[in-house]
């Protein structure tokens, strides 16, 4: 008994010791990390060059899982120090490192994100710096698209592109990177020569032998290849292998040779394209590069199946699905191991499973179609996008040329004015020409500042009045046009019935859909910022209707103009009225 106590104690004493080494452990992990971040902000203050303080902020790391304190702990510093110095590309910088952050804690894209995407944004807006305003188009660009909202970044894609035939690339923090988020984002939607061509772009700023060029070099390969004859998309990858062996890069070595195996699979050098692959899989799982020994796993199946060797085939197949992970970027090639597992099925005979293998593929396949669009009509976006776009720029420079003509002839009649007052000076006595010119300058000068009021109230008219105008003239035409019908409804059929269908089209343009809403709502959130986010997260119970009810309310429409907006009856309205107010208790009244 006393020796079994004494073990207990002992133990006891063990797991003491233990959880002292283990707590100051953490301690120091935690002094080394605040003193490596102390290290890092000191190192960014020391640097003169303001574009290399930038890429040094922007190469800060911003990835801490699922910990959002302990990024905004760690990127503090940097606002802090934007602030001390009254740095606006810093305080951008910072911005968009939030960004980056909470997207990785998400997993996905985020309110969060966006709104910190959006400072940027109006931080470039009141301070103007295109190079800057074209790369936090890029990345915000490149956010949507690795979370595959492709549609919604086209827009950013498409500023980022128009703005870089405008700047000084020499200004561009990190333009490598920056511009291969270009490539791949072009490359997806199908345009694989301007994806070459920013690729081009990016190869001045990439060290000789250095990975960044090495890749540049086998993404040109790479995209070449969809287009264009073997012989120029060979040429950059010999180039990009005898810089990987200049660098002694085993990696990129490795990648390469299963990029040019697919080239000696062709030629009929069938051996030799295998033995590559396996290199290729061999040096990507020894230097911890799952993704791209996965692909190589799959490309070397789809060949022993050709092959007809369909237990390697399958041995392969496992072998890339292990590495696959449950990511909407791995959903294309568990397509493709899917397919090539029917196939396998297929050929030793295993019917029951082809038909499973085959019913994965399907299931997949739509999924992908539903996350990412067909490339060709993505392709067709991209382009009524950059369309639009450009008849917005032309549509801009038609009215700058308007304004331009219109200073010109103001000039010119000033011009005349006042050779006018002179020959009266002339011709007239001193006192009544001065008296003349005093009196059609001051004229003048008042005429100009009616205009700068006029300018202001134009201003002032907001879309949200033009709205309200037209809801109340549509609900007196509406009026009018059933007064008539009542008036004419046993006299003229042909005239009662062009009335009604003048009504019912009246009627349809009248009715707030949902996709009138969302324009509407996005108009309403710009003159009126958070008063509907707001009456959300304030009250949870709140439906879309009600946010409908209190939109309009805001407006002061009257009953009968939400009932005919909404396609409600005026009774409705009013109930819905009551509801919302049961809902919001006090704040309804205020």
């Amino acid at each position: 008994m006393v020796l079994f106590i004494l073990t207990v104690k002992f133990t006891l004493l063990r797991m003491k010791v233990y959880w002292y080494y283990i707590s100051l452990i953490l301690i120091l992990f935690f002094k080394s990390t605040d003193l490596l971040n102390a290290q890092s902000i000191t190192q960014i203050q020391a640097i003169k060059n303001p574009l290399q303080q930038i890429e040094a902020v922007l190469n800060l790391p911003s990835h801490f899982n699922r910990d959002t304190t302990l990024l905004k702990k760690e990127l503090e510093p940097i606002k802090t120090l934007a602030k001390q110095h009254n740095s606006i590309p810093l305080e951008w910088a910072y911005y968009m490192l939030m960004a980056d952050g909470y997207s990785v804690a998400f997993d996905h894209t985020n309110a969060r994100s966006d709104q910190y995407y959006k400072y940027a944004r109006n931080l470039i807006e009141a301070h103007p710096n295109p190079e800057l305003e074209m790369i936090g188009n890029i990345r915000q660009g490149y956010y949507n698209f690795v979370y595959r909202k492709v549609i919604d970044a086209f827009p950013y894609f498409l500023r980022a592109n128009d703005l870089n035939t405008r700047i000084d690339r020499k200004k561009i923090p990190l333009p490598v990177k920056h511009y291969q988020f270009m490539a791949s984002f072009f490359n997806h939607i199908g345009d694989q020569k301007k994806a070459v061509n920013y690729l081009h772009e990016a190869l001045p700023f990439a060290r000789p032998a250095s990975r960044a060029r090495i890749d540049l070099l086998n993404s040109i390969a790479v995209y070449l290849s969809v287009d264009n004859p073997v012989p120029e998309a060979l040429k950059y990858l010999k180039q990009a292998m005898a810089e990987a062996q200049q660098a002694k890069d085993s990696v990129w070595i490795g990648i390469i040779s299963g990029n040019m195996a697919d080239y000696s699979w062709e030629a009929g050098d069938k051996k030799k394209a295998i033995e590559l692959v396996k290199q290729n899989i061999d040096l990507s799982l020894r230097y911890h590069e799952p993704n791209d020994a996965m692909r190589a796993n799959l490309i070397l199946a789809s060949w022993y199946i050709d092959q007809q060797e369909w237990q390697l085939a399958k041995k392969h197949i496992e072998a890339s699905e292990h590495l696959m992970e449950d990511k909407p970027y791995f959903l294309k090639y568990k397509m493709d191991a899917a397919k090539s597992l029917a196939a396998i099925s297929h050929g030793l005979g295993q019917q029951s499973k082809q038909l499973h293998y085959l019913n994965r593929y399907i299931l997949l396949r739509d999924s992908l179609e539903k996350r990412t669009n067909i490339k060709e009509l993505q392709k067709i976006i991209w382009e009524s996008e950059q369309e639009k776009y450009n008849r917005a720029l032309l549509s801009e420079a038609e009215k700058r040329q308007k304004v331009k003509s219109t200073y010109q002839f103001m000039s010119l009649l000033l011009v005349l004015i006042f050779a006018i007052v002179i020959l009266l000076i002339n011709r007239s006595r001193a006192n009544i020409k001065i008296r003349n010119a005093n009196l059609e300058r001051e004229q003048l000068q008042l005429n100009h500042k009616k205009q700068l009021v006029d300018q202001e109230l134009l201003i002032l008219k907001n879309s949200l009045s033009e709205f309200t105008d037209t809801v109340r003239q549509n609900d007196i035409t509406i009026q009018q046009l059933r007064e008539e019908l009542k008036k004419e409804e046993n006299q003229n059929p042909t005239y009662i019935a062009e009335v009604k269908a003048n009504l019912n089209a009246l009627m349809e343009t009248h009715i707030m859909t949902d996709d009138r809403w969302a324009r509407f709502r996005h108009t309403f959130d710009q003159v009126y910022p958070d008063y509907l986010q707001q009456m959300k997260d304030e009250h949870a119970k709140i439906t879309e209707n009600d946010l409908r009810i209190l939109a309009l309310q805001k407006l002061e429409l009257s009953n009968a103009s939400m009932s005919e907006l909404l396609c409600i009856s005026i009774e409705g309205i009013k109930k819905a009225k009551q509801r919302l107010k049961k809902k919001l208790g006090a704040t309804y009244s205020s």
